[in-house]
């Protein structure tokens, strides 16, 4: 029978057998993975330990952006340690390297990305997993937080901008240090989760009740601490991180009018480590 490679990758993690004796194990299993390990055991081969199920809480965020071509992964590893190690960042670049050249094909099931993993656990000895991946497509700026080495740290931005500008480097930067620093939830209230509103809206709510006041009152008192809670949690309404006195909405403005321009901002994506 075909066994694919995510099957085997997965085996490889639970018994630390190479990857031939688990595609071996896979076929003569019918591809039952519980039994495929059992099928290692008795021969010897599966260590006695499962590395899948050991907890891959560390590891490295890692940023490519080529051209009009971007993308962002976030592998994980158990320790600090291992993804400091030359290995584990070769493992990353090599990844990155295919999610760019590859675009329209998901990496958990490229066969590729997966046999890389394999090998890497293999080599390392720790359980390391690709936990997501995303790319865009456009004018493009990049930002990698706690690096570690060229692209790869704990937090890594990628912002999306529709712009007629030139000549953005320092302000797409800027902005993405902004995103990493603040986390927003969105770009702006229009785009908000309804269902985090609500029930930040039903928390402000019962807080006032609490105090004893009065339903007008408090009816007055919810619009403010709303609206502070969307500016507070939107790219646009917060706080620009580099002069706290302008939110980013007003320091987009001021770029754009000096440059005689226009610039918005389409999409950006924020990684972080365990987040």
């Amino acid at each position: 029978m075909t066994v694919s490679a995510k099957e085997v990758q997965e085996l490889r993690k639970m018994s630390g057998a190479g990857m031939m004796e688990c595609k071996s194990a896979l076929s003569d299993s019918n591809g039952n993975i519980t039994q495929a390990f059992k099928i290692l055991r008795e021969k010897g081969i599966a260590k006695a330990e499962k590395k899948s199920s050991r907890d891959a809480n560390e590891g490295l965020v890692g940023v490519k952006v080529n051209g009009a071509n971007a993308t962002i992964i976030e592998i994980n590893s158990e320790t600090d340690f291992v993804s400091r190690n030359s290995e584990f960042h070769n493992l990353v670049n090599s990844i990155l390297d295919i999610s760019i050249s590859q675009k329209n094909e998901k990496l958990d099931s490229n066969q590729q990305v997966m046999e890389l993993i394999n090998s890497a656990v293999g080599k390392i000895g720790e359980n390391i997993v690709l936990r997501r991946s995303e790319r865009l497509t456009g004018n493009i700026f990049s930002y990698v937080h706690n690096s570690v080495s060229e692209g790869m740290g704990k937090i890594g931005v990628l912002l999306e901008l529709k712009t007629d500008c030139n000549e953005l480097a320092t302000f797409g930067k800027n902005i993405c240090m902004h995103i990493a620093a603040l986390s927003p939830k969105s770009i702006s209230e229009v785009d908000l989760d309804s269902e985090l509103v609500n029930s930040e809206k039903e928390i402000i709510i019962q807080q006032l009740k609490d105090t004893g006041k009065p339903d007008n009152i408090v009816e007055k008192m919810l619009k403010g601490k709303l609206q502070k809670f969307i500016e507070e949690n939107t790219l646009l309404g917060q706080k620009f991180v580099i002069d706290p006195s302008i939110t980013v909405g007003q320091y987009i403005n001021q770029i754009s009018e000096k440059n005689n321009c226009s610039i918005s901002v389409k999409r950006f994506i924020r990684y972080e480590i365990g987040s």
